[in-house]
């Protein structure tokens, strides 16, 4: 969907499930235009789905244990998926191909992209160490993290314990230090939390509850931190959830494996198709104006059109709309000491959202013309 189309002042958050995938995941994210979702499986496949058909495009085979995470580059070009068989896979939504493989000393809890180069991966390992992977130089060098930093303004962390405690920090951009602004809980049944993230404009945090016979999804407002919505779904209990780049739906991986899609309910608004539109909750009597069906000086409206066509009209530039989590990205360039180390070796992601284009089918027929 275009993003300058969306409607500013709608609901920004969603409602309900409006369909779902027929999966078998633990893990699922959207790509950074919301069209496409990586599912990661516990038999180690990895789904992409398009969710604007509603149908699996592509299936990658590599792992043989689990996924623990998938992360999409900045164009969609490469899928990152780590798994408890110690491995990390970069792969080619081109070809359908691996580009590299990592391997660790345990297994791999997480592991994320770089948000401006896919050559350089973050890592985190069930032994709690946390890497940092640049595979730049032909050389795949690892250098654990003693100390991070971070040097945009009003750049904020949640955090996920396990005291079942959500806790919302922000980073100041003078002395790096993390001050504790919200902390979310559930001080009755002290109910565990799963899949927390911010919403595409950053203004939401929102977290899975760990229920046994619920599906339930909390909303606080980022600011205030008052809970905004509970979202109730299914009696299946919820194991990861994500909010899309820029628009009000959520997804959410049940324990069965099926994806949920939440949105938001929308009303017809007549009234943005004609001005003036006027939209009627019942029958009534219509008023003519005084002057509504007279006849339309004929001067007045040749001076009209003259000056309609005398007007021009662009329809080749195309200015890109940049929202939600792509414009924290596109913010973070040129604020902090990172932007020369990472632009010394650039990646080849560069096809501004870039669609995978190796089809299941295409793949199916190939293989039987090579028999």
């Amino acid at each position: 969907m275009n993003a300058a189309l969306l409607d500013p002042f709608g609901q920004d958050y969603p409602e309900s499930v409006e369909n779902t995938l027929d999966e078998y995941a633990v893990c699922a994210r959207f790509n950074r235009t919301g069209r496409f979702i990586a599912a990661g499986r516990p038999d180690g496949k990895i789904t992409i789905w398009d969710l604007e058909t509603k149908g699996v495009i592509q299936v990658f085979v590599g792992h043989v244990k689990t996924i623990t995470s998938v992360s999409w580059s900045r164009n969609s070009r490469y899928l990152l998926t780590s798994s408890k068989d110690w491995n990390c896979i970069i792969w080619d939504m081109s070809n359908g191909e691996r580009r590299s493989t990592v391997r660790f000393d345990a297994p791999v809890l997480q592991a994320s992209f770089h948000p401006r180069n896919s050559q350089v991966l973050l890592v985190t390992l069930q032994s709690q160490q946390t890497m940092l992977v640049d595979l730049r130089k032909g050389t795949r060098s690892r250098t654990e993290l003693m100390d991070s930093q971070a040097q945009q303004p009003e750049r904020y962390l949640i955090v996920n314990s396990n005291d079942r405690i959500v806790r919302v920090l922000e980073i100041t951009s003078q002395t790096y230090d993390l001050e504790l602004l919200h902390m979310f809980s559930d001080p009755i049944s002290k109910t565990p939390w799963n899949g927390i993230c911010f919403s595409g404009d950053g203004e939401y945090v929102v977290a899975g509850a760990g229920h046994k016979a619920g599906h339930h999804i909390y909303i606080w407002d980022r600011s205030s931190g008052a809970l905004v919505k509970i979202l109730e779904g299914p009696t299946e209990p919820l194991v990861d959830a994500d909010w899309h780049p820029f628009r009000p739906i959520l997804s959410s991986v049940a324990s069965s494996g099926l994806i949920h899609i939440w949105k938001t309910v929308y009303s017809e608004n007549w009234s943005a198709f004609a001005p003036g539109f006027e939209e009627l909750e019942e029958n009534v009597e219509y008023q003519e104006h005084e002057d509504e069906f007279d006849v339309e000086d004929e001067v007045d409206v040749l001076r009209r059109k003259k000056m309609e066509e005398d007007f021009e009209v662009d329809v080749e530039t195309v200015d890109p709309v940049i929202v939600g989590k792509q414009a924290s990205e596109i913010q973070l360039t040129g604020q902090d000491d990172d932007d020369h180390w990472i632009a010394l070796e650039p990646d080849d992601d560069i096809v501004l959202d870039y669609v995978p284009v190796l089809d299941l089918l295409e793949r199916d027929s190939d293989e039987e013309d090579d028999t």
